[in-house]
């Protein structure tokens, strides 16, 4: 056993071998193999074990691995071979170690690539709405595209996981700059929601995924920026039962039929305008004289009676209904606008009628506010208010394990709203004894 040397490879004779010993044990061989096809000549690392056995690891072919490359392979499992016992087990050990490696580093490659961007999580959170039938999912969104995306879209074009408060802050304190108030804590309330989404997005059950779409957030970078009380708009209008009374005698003369109707309806009911936008012949219940609605802001379906005034409104509809069946059709229901687009058609039918009223200014959404206060004035609880308001009940009992529908109750408050429209708003000039109550 000597050393090897290029000259001594090439007068390697067929099925000869020469062996070199290393420092930390164990040969380097090259090996003149008789094959069929002729001779190869082959590098090996060879171990005498303490068994006698041999391991013998092949490095690879003469000359497509040269001399000096086969010794430093050689060298190396030499030191290997120093530390271990079974050295073609460690050796397959390495290997697999370095598969999986490389199968973890494909994997976050892959994972990495697939993290949605602002935008994607923005669509991912307007999905979510539409999947819970939100009637504000498409305005949520034209929203966060007007605040966010459009005006940042070097932002919007970024992995949302990357998102910072420091970005949150530059778009809210922008809006400021352009002397927006309002929309302010609207956008951060967006914002917060659509991260929110984000959240629980990778860990969804429920979700199938397309692209194997995925956000990685760990926390809400909207989280750590508070909303700004004095923006929030101070809504505390409402009307007097004799302002009531102007807005029902001028409400036809001023307002579209159809607005003046719907506006008499609210003032009836305390309904949401975008609930009763909704409402189809398929909603009324003739024979009970109700509403049951199914789509309603709380998304609880809510069931309630109508008083005589609200009833002649509702008739009045009913013989006047479009092929689609809507009560309250308009011009702009049409498959491409949202129920948000037809409420703003009556804030400004309102708006119109308001200088021909020597009241202060309203809203539509001071409707509801003052039926609830006038309610509340005529005798009706609280908790009867909020059930015919459909407003969200917020302790446990309520919210999981009271499924009663009050009707009886509803009734009785029904007709107790009814009598005082009648005498305040509506027939003040008539006598009590020739109201005539509703019903049931």
């Amino acid at each position: 056993m000597g050393k090897i040397y290029d000259s001594s490879i090439l007068g390697l004779k067929p099925g000869k071998r020469k062996s070199e010993r290393l420092d930390d044990g164990g040969s380097l061989v090259i090996w003149h193999k008789l094959r069929k096809s002729g001779g190869v000549k082959e590098f090996y690392f060879r171990k005498i074990n303490p068994d006698r056995s041999e391991t013998n690891i092949k490095l690879g072919v003469y000359p497509a691995i040269n001399l000096a490359r086969a010794k430093a392979k050689a060298d190396l499992l030499s030191k290997k071979a120093v530390t271990c016992t079974d050295l073609k087990f460690m050796l397959a050990e390495e290997k697999r170690e370095r598969v999986e490696a490389e199968l973890a580093a494909k994997r976050e490659r892959h994972r990495l690539d697939n993290l949605g961007t602002l935008q994607q999580l923005f669509e991912a959170y307007r999905d979510k709405m539409r999947s819970e039938d939100r009637s504000s999912a498409e305005g949520v969104y034209k929203n966060l595209e007007r605040y966010v995306t459009k005006p940042y879209p070097h932002l919007a074009a970024r992995k949302a996981n990357l998102i910072t408060a420091d970005d949150i802050t530059d778009i809210l304190h922008g809006m400021y700059k352009r002397g927006i108030t309002t929309s302010i804590n609207r956008a951060r309330g967006d914002l917060h929601a659509a991260f929110n989404v984000g959240l629980t997005y990778d860990n969804d059950i429920t979700k199938e995924r397309e692209y194997n779409l995925s956000f990685d957030i760990k926390t809400n970078p909207v989280a750590k920026i508070k909303s700004i009380k004095k923006f929030e708009r101070a809504l505390s209008r409402h009307l007097s039962d004799s302002d009531l009374r102007i807005v029902w005698e001028s409400c036809t003369k001023y307002m579209n039929p159809v607005y003046a109707s719907l506006l008499k309806v609210m003032v009836c009911t305390g309904f949401h305008p975008a609930e009763l936008m909704r409402i189809s012949i398929q909603d009324v219940d003739v024979n009970e004289r109700a509403i049951y609605m199914l789509k309603t802001k709380t998304s609880n379906p809510n069931l309630i009676p109508l008083n005589r005034f609200a009833w002649l409104e509702i008739e009045a509809r009913i013989s006047e209904a479009g092929t689609n069946g809507l009560l309250f059709p308009s011009r702009v229901s049409n498959p491409k606008s949202d129920i948000y687009k037809r409420v703003s058609v009556l804030s400004n039918q309102v708006a119109d009628m308001r200088p021909h009223l020597p009241i202060e200014p309203f809203t539509p959404r001071d409707i509801r506010r003052t039926v609830k206060t006038l309610m509340g004035k005529a005798g009706i609880s609280k908790e009867i208010r909020d059930r015919i308001q459909n407003h969200a009940t917020h302790d446990v009992s309520g919210k999981h394990y009271d499924r009663y529908d009050y009707w009886p109750e509803k009734t009785k408050a029904m007709k107790t709203w009814e009598r005082w429209l009648a005498s305040n708003v509506i027939e003040p000039e008539l006598e009590p004894s020739k109201v005539v109550s509703i019903t049931g």
